[in-house]
């Protein structure tokens, strides 16, 4: 079996609707709280480190996790009843935090979600700044590298610096993709990391575009939503955690791929972890002069 065929290319199109009000669509993914819990974060795969728990700085005193309050604050501007009835749930003495720490993690969610997308609805209302929420999640982009001579051997990882190069690789059944390599830290993961379904598996939100050629949903050349992603730690004496890698597939709408190369492009990616707001990460990039193949 070659790269190609081993490589996971389930590609998910469901895409997470938040509606605009509050207590209804509670996404799946993130924290814990006071009360009966307290907001905590652990890592349910062993590191080298012999740590496996940390505590995020999202949380306050009254126990909500400062997400949630922004969220309730900003809602109660919007529309009095509806913010009401987030702080009986999603507020610092809310029904969310008295419960499991799976019911906290998709409150949090939603407060995360809505609290971003209120923000972009309503940047007038200071009420619904999403800026400076502190999340402990650090992660990078980088690129998988394959051997241009023997495409049995592993792909290796290449940190994708702002205005660098990445590579467009065709496969030995002929699709063409990006492979996009992510490391990062201080986030939970599981024990299996092909565990597609446990609500604590990273999951991100990304798109690329590149100029003249975005084709797809949303007016961009690729777009992913609630993707799962496997990280495995490295072992490294730092806790990194690396996933390799996410398949951008090229669109078949591009009838000629060399007009890709040399071509700028951005990558957006939102990675959503267990018992933390979102972090996100933006880049420009350029696709490299040659497609890459076997």
């Amino acid at each position: 079996m070659n790269w190609l065929m081993s490589a996971r290319w389930r590609m998910r199109t469901t895409s997470p609707i938040f509606a605009l009000v509050a207590g209804i669509a509670l996404t799946p993914g993130i924290a814990l709280l006071g009360g009966a819990c307290k907001l905590g974060v652990y890592n349910e795969t062993e590191t080298t480190s012999g740590s496996d728990t940390h505590t995020s700085d999202a949380t306050t005193d009254g126990g909500a996790p400062e997400v949630c309050l922004r969220y309730v604050a900003c809602l109660k501007e919007i529309d009095g009843e509806a913010g009401a009835e987030a702080d009986a749930t999603h507020g610092a003495n809310g029904s969310c935090w008295q419960g499991d720490e799976t019911a906290a993690a998709e409150c949090l969610a939603l407060c995360d979600a809505q609290l971003r997308n209120f923000a972009a609805a309503f940047p007038d209302i200071s009420e619904c700044d999403d800026e400076g929420i502190v999340s402990d999640v650090e992660f990078e982009i980088g690129e998988a590298v394959f051997d241009p001579v023997d495409p049995f051997l592993p792909p290796v990882y290449r940190k994708l610096e702002d205005g660098g190069t990445m590579t467009v690789v065709r496969g030995g059944q002929g699709l063409l993709m990006l492979p996009f390599a992510l490391r990062g830290k201080n986030f939970v993961i599981t024990e299996d990391p092909n565990d597609w379904d446990n609500p604590k598996m990273p999951n991100v939100d990304m798109w690329v575009d590149i100029d003249g050629h975005n084709v797809g949903f949303g007016g961009h050349f690729a777009r992913l939503n609630n993707y799962s992603v496997g990280f495995y730690p490295l072992n490294d004496g730092m806790d990194t955690l690396e996933h390799m890698y996410i398949a951008i597939i090229v669109p078949d709408a591009i009838a000629d791929p060399q007009t890709l190369t040399g071509q700028p492009g951005t990558v957006h990616i939102q990675l959503n972890t267990f018992g933390e707001p979102a972090a996100i990460r933006e880049l420009e990039f350029v696709v490299a002069p040659e497609i890459q193949g076997f």
